[in-house]
């Protein structure tokens, strides 16, 4: 069983490395200002004046493995209630197999932005088997965007403020780098990209460092080096004088090349039979072989820095070593008998319903009822909750962003799938419940995971994909939240080093 697991786990990572890598090439961007030293400027005087006017193909590589490909269209359009701008298409499709199964995604974008490249409207869409999810959204007055989220044909809507200097754009889906003129090297641009999973504004930043000379298509291109900083997550690409990215690397072994229209043909008869290999990237490895159901591990960490939640009831800093920490992480403890009673007052933040922690679903309130029974002890309904996700939900990796809703249409999913609708359910049933995520023990390596808690008096760590009523010690947290917060954790597993110096 166990190995079915870091199966999952293992899986689980790839959404996360696919959305990153998603919005830092065909995010969409909703301010744009060019920063220098002495002045902050709006987007307008340095926009490109020749139309965006585009057709580009891109091939997806991971480890030099072909994986998919990417097709992006610009195309003049006309408005029924007058004016004329842009239509944009994106089409982004991923095949390959991983751990001896085939995976497939795929996404789909269309933009409508003016003449002046503002955005009108949005749909965005993400598709992997039988789950899927579409986000869209639209401009209004008064300087907002309202945004439906589709979840299993079930709509929930969201207002998001705007910034108001200058409006709302989307430079080129396709490449910013068409929109900001000519480049020039020690330029330094900032960005305002729309995450359409997050549903937040966040920040891309982008520096022109130097120029080389690059192959494309067979000929030698003199072409700018762009270094782009996203949450941490650092990517390098190689741009022609004319905004034409040649060549883009995010340093965990994605790779996109620009490439011909045959780039469809060749992806598909190439990207069926060859395993990517992810362990290493996804995971870090541990020096020692930890107990199952193991009380107590303390161990040295250091590539952490702050801002990182390595502090519970449960897990302690005792100790700091320039860089390294030395933290102490005990198995989760309760008492029944000192648990609260249903229904719990307060901590209103752990009991509201989220984007994607949709507690106040009728099915999913109905769920929890039935679960929960008349049983009035916080502890033992988090625990009810929890066995029945275990035996319920079928432990299948899944590509998908995790939502409660699709979790209890589809019955299928692994950590962060198990761990969202645990945190519905415990929700809709009145006992507050947060998500966690950082490293759990596995076979020889400690893997990303999440996994839910329950306030009951105190919080308790449970965890509903191993079938763990209380989460052990092999359980290292490194944050607590949603998705928006989850992204984070993607910059660290390629830098943290992890010592075990003691378990029992």
């Amino acid at each position: 069983m166990y190995n079915r697991f870091v199966k999952s786990i293992l899986r689980k990572t790839l959404p996360v490395f696919i959305i990153i890598f998603w919005v830092l090439m065909m995010g969409l961007l909703v301010k744009q200002e060019l920063i220098d030293e002495r002045k902050t400027a709006a987007y307008k005087p340095f926009l490109s004046k020749d139309k965006l006017l585009s057709d580009q193909w891109k091939g997806i590589y991971f480890n030099d493995s072909p994986v998919g490909f990417v097709h992006t269209s610009i195309e003049p359009y006309t408005f029924e209630k007058g004016g004329s701008g842009y239509r944009i298409l994106n089409d982004t499709r991923m095949n390959f197999m991983l751990l001896r199964q085939r995976s497939r995604v795929w996404f789909e974008a269309e933009v409508f932005v003016d003449e002046g490249y503002r955005l009108r409207t949005f749909d965005f869409s993400l598709s992997s088997g039988v789950h899927e999810m579409g986000v869209s959204g639209k401009v209004i007055a008064g300087g907002f965007m309202e945004v439906e989220i589709d979840s299993q044909g079930k709509i929930s809507k969201k207002r998001i403020e705007l910034p108001q200097d200058e409006g709302v754009v989307v430079a080129s889906i396709v490449s910013p780098f068409h929109s900001f003129g000519e480049l020039k090297v020690g330029k330094h641009y900032s960005i305002k990209v729309f995450n359409p999973f997050t549903l937040e504004l966040e920040s891309l930043s982008l520096d022109v460092t130097g120029k080389e000379k690059t192959t494309h298509k067979g000929e030698e291109v003199e072409s700018f080096i762009v270094k782009s900083d996203y949450r941490g997550l650092e990517q390098t690409s190689w741009v022609s004088p004319d905004g034409e990215i040649i060549r883009e690397e995010t340093g965990m072994g994605w790779v996109l090349l620009n490439e011909d229209a045959d780039i469809v043909s060749r992806m598909r008869e190439s990207s069926s039979g060859k395993d990517i290999e992810l362990a290493e990237l996804v995971s870090v490895p541990s020096n020692v072989e930890l107990r199952k159901g193991v009380k107590y591990i303390r161990v040295i960490m250091d590539g952490v820095g702050e801002g990182f939640d390595l502090e519970s009831r449960r897990q302690k800093i005792v100790e700091r070593k320039g860089t390294s920490k030395v933290i102490e992480i005990n198995s989760d403890s309760a008492d029944i008998e000192e648990a609260l009673s249903l229904p719990v007052d307060g901590m209103r933040e752990f009991l509201e319903p989220t984007d994607f922690i949709q507690s106040q679903d009728d099915d999913i309130r109905a769920l929890a009822a039935s679960i929960v029974g008349r049983e009035k002890n916080t502890l033992l309904a988090a625990q009810k909750i929890n066995q029945w996700l275990f035996k319920n939900i079928y432990k299948v990796p899944v590509v998908s962003i995790p939502s409660a809703i699709d979790v209890l249409k589809t019955r299928e999913g692994d950590c962060n799938e198990h761990t969202v609708l645990f945190a519905a359910l415990a929700r809709a049933a009145g006992i507050p419940a947060k998500v966690n995520v950082g490293l759990v023990y596995t076979d020889g390596r400690f893997y990303y995971h999440a996994w839910p808690g329950v306030y009951v008096g105190q919080w308790v760590e449970m965890d509903p994909t191993f079938g763990q009523d209380i989460a052990d010690a092999s359980h290292i947290k490194l944050l607590e939240g949603d998705i928006s917060r989850q992204l984070d954790i993607v910059k660290l597993l390629s830098k943290i080093k992890l010592e075990v110096i003691e378990q029992r």
